[in-house]
């Protein structure tokens, strides 16, 4: 276990934040804190796993990115895979639309980029070469998957210690800048990696949304101990200061909003030992209510993606 620093400000004495739950291992019952630092705002876990030991917080029977690798597929898992296979299109044509136009001669970069599979959704999307494709996967499995199925470069070292030759024009960050330790050395070696009008596209939880403020502790995107820090737009903003990094614009992902309203209710539930149909019924009626919100002001999204350029 390991006490960080803030990222942004360098603090060592954040305030208390939240205690949360990790909804992998409820059995244990181990309660982890999340802090906020009081200058910058930024909530992080602390203490937390070091990077030796967090591997063990990714159960590759539970944990649903790497689900194309799971034995035993259950009828939930199918009805999930089904479902991000549709709304694996819809974030390709987020990264396509984010910067330039891509085309066969495109390179992109995926860090944490788990079994592939979005990265060839978008290689294919614009007839991309295998070989233009690079990700990172410290997780041996899913990257052994994305490796022999698609015909990628996936590397299990960390990128910070291996960072590839050249520049990209797509960086991508889908739902894992929150997960990585050496957040700061991540961010300047990306932004080496990046070509000069390339984009870096970062899809993240949104720690001021809506659902986030209804659900308190059962928020299932605090997903403690795997989830390092949570950002706000604002929060984000400051963080990318540092690195040269601006944000060039950032939308709501519309479908993060149910999976995290209908996950937070099933928190609930566990907890409390209350019917499915009816935390079904209200993660539905408060996903609605909290993607009517998010499009109404962006800020309140589940889920936001952002486009960041050097600046």
């Amino acid at each position: 276990m390991e006490i960080p620093f803030c990222p942004i400000t360098g603090n060592t004495s954040p305030d208390p934040f939240l205690k949360v739950t990790d909804r992998l291992d409820r059995e244990n019952g181990t309660e982890w804190k999340l802090v906020r630092d009081p200058e910058s705002e930024l909530i992080y876990l602390s203490p937390r796993p070091d990077e030796t030991g967090i591997g063990m917080h990714y159960p590759e029977s539970s944990y649903d990115p790497h689900l194309s690798v799971k034995g035993g597929i259950t009828l939930r898992d199918k009805l999930y895979l089904s479902l991000r296979n549709l709304v694996l299109r819809k974030k390709a044509s987020l990264i396509e639309k984010s910067g330039p136009p891509l085309s066969a001669r495109s390179k992109i970069l995926e860090i944490g980029c788990s079994t592939g599979e979005l990265l060839d959704t978008l290689r294919r999307k614009k007839e991309i070469p295998a070989a233009n494709c690079v990700g990172f996967e410290k997780n041996g499995c899913p990257a052994s998957h994305a490796r022999n199925t698609f015909g990628f470069t996936v590397n299990c070292t960390d990128f910070c210690d291996c960072p590839p030759a050249g520049t990209f024009d797509r960086i991508i960050f889908w739902h894992t800048l929150e997960h990585i330790h050496r957040i700061n050395e991540t961010l300047d070696k990306a932004a080496q990696c990046l070509a000069t009008d390339g984009v870096m596209v970062i899809a993240l939880p949104n720690a001021g949304s809506r659902d986030a403020t209804l659900y308190g502790k059962h928020w299932v995107a605090w997903d403690a101990p795997r989830h390092l820090y949570h950002f706000t737009p604002e929060t984000l903003e400051k963080l990318l200061d540092k690195h040269g990094l601006e944000i060039s614009s950032m939308r709501p992902f519309i479908p993060d909003t149910f999976y995290n309203c209908l996950y937070s209710e099933e928190n609930i539930r566990q907890e409390k030992s209350g019917s499915g149909l009816k935390h079904l019924a209200k993660g539905i009626i408060r996903g609605m209510q909290s993607a009517a919100a998010g499009a109404r002001n962006s800020e309140l999204s589940s889920t936001l993606v952002y486009s960041v350029k050097n600046i």
